[in-house]
């Protein structure tokens, strides 16, 4: 119970801020978006009802998701800035603290607990490996895994909420990521465009929202943030650039819009520099690899381990010898008791997808499993997310 006891005493200190329905989170914001746009089904969240109020009786609702956009990036932002002067709330983002599990909890208004995708890397029970699951990608050979014989409703098991809205819906991703297995499975079949600038995307979602004939539902999906901080890390002018540009289009696009019309942002995660001597890669032929059933799988600052019977102690020691106190190493049974991935039981699939051990990252530390042939991109990256830490769970809710 040791790791346990850390893991809370980080929650009480508050160098690790704990996932909880009692804190007003991404998945109030979600089921209070559904709930607006008509999808009734959604259970009522805890912090549903103090979200309400922001969305009132608008006609028109447009969604940002900056991706990235943690509470932290937004000090870079001069006083009197549009985003930080808009900031109603401050939301916990899920755990893990990454794209590929936020947006799926934001479009079904479930926890990681319950729709299952638990990572950038997931490992998927009927192909016995990992998936880049937000490519619908394998992790080791990049694969399609509709070649495979898995198909979007076994990767993705809880469907988008987004389906069910009863007004006009329009989704605005970028064009590269316009298609695809995600991005379908996301909007529940509404309608997509693709835009090669955010300046562009803001015009289409003021045009759109002008010229409507009835309430419309627009999100709108901007991923400059997240890469330029991936890149580049928190500090660096390439980072703050990157904000400034999208505080500038924001505050156009909330005065393009018109009067019944209202205007979120919130973002999926934050961001902690990672310095090279907080990277740590596991190559293929780790003896870690010999204690486990199949490769790790997870993301950045956390990583899941299906174990061989009677090893359970021994990865233990391996973490702490290799890393001392960097990482806890606690199963899966204490993670679900402790509700890292939402309350209520781990559904069976997110249950399968975890295995038995998982190793958290303490504060800035990182780790990947890299396969024969992989690039090793955690290694490359001067910041990350996915961890427990205040930089990379607390999101802003910007109103306007």
């Amino acid at each position: 119970m040791g790791d346990v006891t850390d893991l809370l005493e980080a929650f009480e200190l508050g160098t690790l801020v704990r996932p909880s329905p009692l804190a007003l989170n991404l998945v109030d914001l979600s089921r209070a978006v559904a709930r607006w746009g008509g999808a009734h089904s959604l259970p009522p969240a805890p912090g549903e009802e103090a979200l309400r109020p922001l969305i009132g009786d608008t006609q028109h609702l447009v969604l940002v998701l900056a991706d990235g956009l943690g509470m932290s990036l937004l000090e870079l932002l001069p006083p009197g800035a549009f985003l930080p002067s808009r900031v109603a709330l401050t939301l916990r983002t899920v755990f893990p603290s990454t794209t590929a599990v936020a947006l799926t909890s934001l479009a079904t208004g479930q926890w990681p607990a319950q729709h299952g995708v638990v990572g950038w890397w997931t490992h998927l029970p009927q192909i016995k490996r990992a998936a880049t699951i937000l490519q619908y990608l394998t992790r080791d050979d990049r694969r399609s895994l509709s070649d495979l014989g898995v198909t979007p409703s076994q990767a993705y098991p809880v469907p988008s909420a987004l389906g069910s809205y009863g007004c006009d819906t329009l989704a605005l991703f970028p064009e590269r990521i316009s298609q695809g297995a995600y991005t379908s499975y996301f909007t529940g079949g509404k309608a997509v465009r693709g835009y090669h600038s955010l300046t562009e995307a803001v015009n289409l979602a003021v045009e759109r929202v002008r010229q409507a004939e009835g309430p419309t539902f627009t999100y709108l999906y901007t991923p400059r943030v997240d890469d330029t901080a991936h890149a580049y890390g928190m500090a660096r002018p390439e980072t703050q650039a990157a904000v400034y540009d999208l505080d500038r289009e924001m505050e156009r696009l909330a005065a393009g819009l018109p009067a019944q019309a209202r205007l979120l942002l919130t973002a999926d995660h934050g961001f902690l520099d990672c310095p090279e001597g907080s990277r740590h890669e596991f190559r293929f032929y780790d003896p870690l690899l010999g204690l486990l059933w199949y490769p790790p799988s997870g993301d950045a600052r956390v990583m899941y381990l299906h174990v061989r019977p009677g090893n359970r102690g021994r990865i233990r020691d391996y973490f702490f010898r290799r890393f001392g106190d960097r990482f806890l190493v606690i199963t899966t049974e204490e993670a679900e008791e402790l509700e890292v991935f939402g309350p209520g039981p781990l559904s069976g699939v997110a249950r399968e997808r975890l295995g038995d051990l998982m190793a958290i990252s303490q504060g800035a530390d990182a780790m990947e499993y890299r396969p024969a042939g992989g690039n090793g991109r955690v290694m490359q990256e001067a910041s990350q997310h996915s961890g427990l830490s205040p930089q990379e769970v607390l999101v802003p809710l910007v109103a306007a």
